[in-house]
């Protein structure tokens, strides 16, 4: 997955340095910084405000930055899982279940902060539109595998592919039982059986 990278790190790579504090910045965000200035984040990483500053321009760059790293963590993660795997549907479950604990409960500290950043919807989107794609490129191979049923893959990318978000949402969430990434699981789930052909 391509990322999508910090202002001030788009002509530098990341250095050693740069790594062990954006997997800190991971931890600390599970906390919740928005209260937080620039200046107490660098006291509690224990690093320079310059350091900070090398990695984003703005506390809302840093958590812009962050999250979007987790993602393609995640990302990166799921498509490892399934390089190996030679049926098509068989990705394609491995694949959404993976994808989905980008709504889990660690993910709604991140959301919450998310919330509050004016430019955090563009980067979600992209999130969103990547995993769309790859999600009906999934279909259309399994399709052509004979393992599911002839389908609009378009729709269904999307209804998969955003399925996690939409549970995650503050209105949502209070009216479901359980988590977002249990919830979305489950109705993958029930998707899935509905459009797979009996071998």
């Amino acid at each position: 997955m391509k990322s999508l990278e910090a202002k001030s790190l788009t002509n530098h790579s990341l250095s050693k340095k740069h790594t062990e504090v954006i997997k800190d910045l991971e931890i600390l965000l599970e906390k919740g910084i928005p209260e937080l200035t620039m200046l107490e984040i660098a006291a509690k990483l224990k690093i320079s405000l310059r350091t900070l500053y090398e990695i984003a321009p703005s506390k809302e760059n840093l958590i812009l930055f962050t999250v979007n790293n987790i993602l393609n963590k995640i990302g990166k993660k799921a498509q490892i899982k399934i390089e190996n795997i030679h049926s098509p549907f068989q990705k394609l479950e491995i694949y959404l279940k993976t994808v989905n604990k980008a709504v889990g409960p660690k993910f709604d500290i991140y959301i919450k902060d998310l919330n509050k950043i004016k430019n955090s919807k563009g980067m979600i989107d992209y999130h969103e539109g990547y995993i769309t794609s790859f999600i009906e490129k999934l279909l259309i191979e399994s399709i052509a595998a004979k393992e599911i049923k002839e389908i609009d893959t378009s729709a269904y990318a999307i209804l998969l592919g955003g399925i996690g978000r939409d549970f995650a949402t503050k209105k949502n969430k209070k009216k479901i039982l359980k988590s977002p990434e249990e919830t979305a699981n489950s109705i993958t789930d029930v998707i899935l059986a509905a459009i797979k052909l009996e071998q």
